[in-house]
Parts: structure tokens; C-alpha cells; sequence
């Protein structure tokens, strides 16, 4: 991986007010890396799948394929790509553009690979339990995801108008929920064996993890 957690930690001595107002056993502190917030997905997923045998899971970008700015078309010249997404009505779109293979049933992926990236999908899926298992269950060595970011996100994304008492959130209609650092990180340690290497705010609106398999 191409992406490290920076040596230095957050000084000792600053800590933020809300560890004042609450009881220690509710306050998680969980370190977030910048460097990534204003690169695009591009620009960093590249670096990290050059050359590397990869599996891109969700890459249909459901439910609007556009090839011209598909994340999976642009990553095929950089490794040897396959991808994996329920929506397998995009793949007849997709596949004469494609070296590699689409597959949307787990039974179907028997490869190991270098890399998993899961690209802005967990925040669809239902039983993030069984999703994480089966990503496990491909053996990779290591592993990449972002998610929409809750604090990224609040001052543009969630609005409450008090005089209609109407709650106005900006989010794509098919999410289940909005992820935060803590969030994140303890669902990874609850459901897979993996340990967590780093996590990065990212492309203004998200959190990266890399996580390596123990």
C-alpha cells in the first residue's frame, strides 16, 4: 500500500471540550488523517492498484452507469481488474470496455487478490455483517473503503427547518445510514479479523480505511 499512517500522533495535553462534559467510558477518539481530503478518488485509488491483482466491489456506480466517468473503466489500465456488483444489469454496458471480469454472485469470485476496494457501498447494504464476511472470505491481502463521512457532511448536507419541523438531509435515496470515524472503525473490529492500518478524511465528503488481513 501506497498510503501510511503518519508517524506523528495528535500532541498529548489537547483534548476536546466534550471529554469535559462526559463520562469516559462514552468518549472514543479515533485518529483521522487529512492528507487525502482534497484529492480526488482517482488520484488516489490509481497509486494504490497499479500493477496489483484487484477486486472492485460495487463498480456499476448503481444506479447511474455512465461510462465516461466510470471509477472501474478508468482503473482498468492500471492492474488486473475484476469487479463485483449486485446490479448486473449495467455488465452488457460495461464488458466490451473491460479486460477483466464482472461478477454479481459471491460463488462466482474464487480468485484471491491483492486488493479488495469498496468504494461508497456500505452505506447500502443491509446486513453489513454478512457483506463484511464475504468480503473476508475473498482472501485478500489488503483492503480499501471509503464511506459518506457524517461529519464531512453536516454543514451542506442536513438542514432542520423549525417552523415546518421539517428535517431537509442532502443523501442518496437508497442509503442506510451515515458512518463517523468511531462508527467505522468499531463495525470493522465488531464483524472481520482485520487490522485497521489507517483512516483519512477524503474527497471532501468521506472516510478512507486501509485494513490488512491478520
Amino acid at each position: 500500500m501506497s498510503i501510511h499512517r503518519p508517524d506523528n500522533q495528535p500532541e498529548a495535553g489537547k483534548v476536546s471540550p466534550l471529554e469535559y462534559a462526559h463520562a469516559p467510558y462514552f468518549v472514543q477518539k479515533v485518529y483521522v488523517g487529512e492528507e487525502l481530503r482534497g484529492r480526488s478518488r482517482l488520484d488516489v485509488f490509481r497509486p494504490l492498484c497499479a500493477g496489483r491483482k484487484v477486486l472492485h466491489v460495487g463498480c456499476v456506480d448503481w444506479p447511474i452507469t455512465d461510462l465516461k466517468n466510470s471509477l472501474h473503466l478508468q482503473l482498468d489500465d492500471c492492474c488486473e481488474l475484476d469487479g463485483f456488483d449486485v446490479n448486473a444489469e449495467a455488465f452488457a454496458q460495461m464488458q466490451p470496455h473491460l479486460k477483466g471480469r464482472l461478477f454479481s454472485d459471491w460463488a462466482q469470485v474464487s480468485d484471491r487478490y491483492d486488493l479488495v476496494l469498496v468504494p461508497e457501498v456500505m452505506e447500502h447494504v443491509g446486513n453489513v455483517e454478512g457483506f463484511l464476511k464475504q468480503l473476508d472470505a475473498v482472501g485478500a491481502e489488503d483492503y480499501v473503503i471509503t464511506v459518506p463521512d457524517a461529519w464531512s457532511c453536516m454543514r451542506q448536507h442536513f438542514d432542520y427547518n423549525s417552523g415546518a419541523q421539517t428535517f431537509v438531509e442532502v443523501v442518496h435515496p437508497d442509503h442506510n445510514c451515515w458512518y463517523t470515524p468511531y462508527t467505522l472503525t468499531n463495525t470493522l473490529k465488531k464483524y472481520t479479523p482485520w487490522t485497521v492500518d489507517g483512516m483519512w478524511f477524503f474527497n471532501r465528503m468521506s472516510l478512507l480505511v486501509t485494513a490488512k488481513k491478520t
